[in-house]
């Protein structure tokens, strides 16, 4: 995706985060048009003319901090307007998430903001958002309807994200001076999620620039992107490569680089041979701040998840009540995050 324009938007009433705020417009692939004309939802309906919206905010995982802290930004926005929304967990499951699209048209709800467990959803949701003249976009995980339209999105440019991960990674790697014979890379990956496919392919691509043997870069499967599968899953890889002595690690998000770390150091080798780096931000409490084992997880970069569930909710509050035209993508941009700064960017440590 190619940006076309910077823009700044005026501070709302909510945490602030030093650039967190920079947001990014435009993409090839959605052109800013309405969304009664790209097919999402009929802009006449009556239900979009309420000034007192209902939404229903649809995550695939709930429980994990980053989603929480999304979930807040879209509900103090949502109060900030006069809309309420429902946030709903998924937890990963395609079922769930169309029972709960159905049940949000049964209850009559204003539009959705969905969190697709997989891109393959994306037509289903869309025929009955569509059909139930019941506007919807996505969040994080960006997806179409059948016919090939992208909807809406709101959230980060993640070949960005991916290449700025692995340059952290690679800058890692060099001030180590770790032999490129016997260093592998662990990238954690998830076929079913375009948003971690473009992140963990730019994570490779930039780890391959700077020189690093692809044969040494090894997949490790993922399908929901947390600690506990990284972690499972890293053991036989690790096992079948005896000659590796030291080890990276990088993934889609903070939860598979920590896993995958914790995997390594579990099975015996020292903090000091594994540097881990993530995506997103949400487990630096955790690792930095509240007492989490060290396992070489050195840096991230941070998501501001709050202002992605505000700038969500925003913006379809503006086409339910406004009737103003999607933004065909608003992006957040990546800060660089390690132990040392954690504290002045993740203000709700």
């Amino acid at each position: 995706m190619k940006k076309r324009s910077s823009a700044h938007r005026s501070p709302r009433p909510r945490q602030k985060v030093p650039g967190a705020r920079a947001l990014v417009r435009g993409s090839s692939c959605v052109i800013a048009v309405s969304a009664l004309s790209l097919g999402f939802g009929s802009a006449g309906a009556s239900a979009a003319t309420t000034s007192h919206p209902t939404f229903v905010y649809l995550q695939t995982d709930g429980s994990q901090s980053y989603f929480v802290l999304e979930a807040d930004g879209a509900k103090a926005e949502a109060a900030t307007l006069g809309a309420s929304v429902k946030v709903e967990n998924e937890s990963s499951s395609s079922s769930t998430t169309i029972s709960d699209i159905q049940t949000g048209i049964a209850d009559r709800v204003n539009g959705f903001i969905v969190v697709a467990p997989a891109a393959s959803l994306g037509p289903k949701m869309v025929s009955l958002a569509d059909g139930a003249h019941t506007q919807i976009m996505a969040s994080d995980n960006g997806f179409a309807g059948s016919n090939g339209k992208q909807v809406p999105f709101v959230g980060i440019n993640a070949s960005e994200f991916g290449d700025n991960s692995g340059s952290l990674l690679m800058s890692a790697y060099k001030k180590h001076g770790w032999p490129a014979s016997s260093t592998y890379m662990l990238l954690v990956v998830n076929p079913a999620l375009p948003t971690i496919v473009q992140r963990t392919t730019a994570e490779e691509a930039k780890a391959v620039a700077a020189g690093f043997p692809k044969s040494h870069i090894l997949d490790v499967p993922s399908n929901d992107n947390t600690v506990d599968q990284a972690f499972d899953n890293t053991g036989p890889i690790k096992t079948a490569h005896p000659q590796a002595k030291y080890w990276l690690v990088t993934g889609g998000n903070d939860d598979v680089a920590y896993g995958a770390a914790k995997a390594l150091v579990s099975s015996g080798v020292p903090v000091a041979d594994v540097t881990a780096v993530g995506l997103g931000g949400d487990l630096a409490c955790t690792i930095w701040a509240k007492g989490a084992p060290n396992v070489g997880f050195t840096a991230t970069n941070y998501i501001y998840p709050n202002a992605i569930g505000a700038d969500a909710v925003h913006e379809l509050y503006n086409n339910v009540v406004k009737h103003a035209a999607f933004p065909p993508n608003t992006y957040v941009t990546p800060i660089p995050m390690t132990k040392a700064n954690f504290g002045t960017i993740d203000k709700g440590c």
